[in-house]
């Protein structure tokens, strides 16, 4: 152990050539992640596109855009309310995390992974307490399905590919 501890001693202590510094500016300026606020602001982006299109198709809360009648809501209704709540949260997060994996470079999505449960929570607590405020249909009950099927959504969406079957495996 003594020896390591020498050895790189010695390293430190050595005198390393001119070029070393530009290799090292070279490969710092690779493994610069983007900005934070340049990932939040196009997952931000992918939800109102999501938004937009799963208002169209399915009603949350009795907000429908576009089309008349209930959608998608109709047939999950038929199976149970509970199930409908749940289903419709998880439907509407997990669209915008998988319109997020489209829009956003890979290494935008890893700053958004890193922070995943933060960024979850903020898009279901931000969209449940709009759909509060204009509509309302949104009860405690309701509210916590809703965004108890939107988590498991949007997790099961910002997984990678190899960590869905590993999921899908223990199943």
């Amino acid at each position: 152990m003594k020896d390591l501890k020498k050895d790189f001693e010695s390293f430190v202590a050595a005198e390393h050539p001119a070029g070393s510094s530009f290799v090292l500016e070279k490969i710092h300026s690779q493994l610069d992640l983007p900005s934070p606020w340049k990932a939040a602001t196009k997952l931000g982006l992918a939800h109102v596109i999501s938004s937009v299109v799963i208002l169209s198709a399915c009603a949350q809360f009795g907000i429908r855009l576009f089309f008349p009648g209930h959608g998608l809501m109709h047939y999950f209704m038929q199976i149970s309310p509970t199930f409908c709540m749940s289903f419709c949260g998880g439907l509407y997060l997990a669209s915008t995390f998988l319109l997020a994996r489209l829009l956003l470079t890979r290494d935008e999505f890893l700053v958004i992974y890193r922070s995943k449960i933060l960024s979850i929570l903020s898009l279901g607590l931000i969209s449940l307490g709009a759909f509060a405020l204009v509509s309302h249909e949104v009860t405690f009950q309701a509210g916590l399905l809703w965004l108890f099927g939107a988590i498991i959504g949007a997790e099961l969406a910002s997984l990678s590919k190899t960590r869905v079957r590993q999921f899908l495996a223990k199943i």
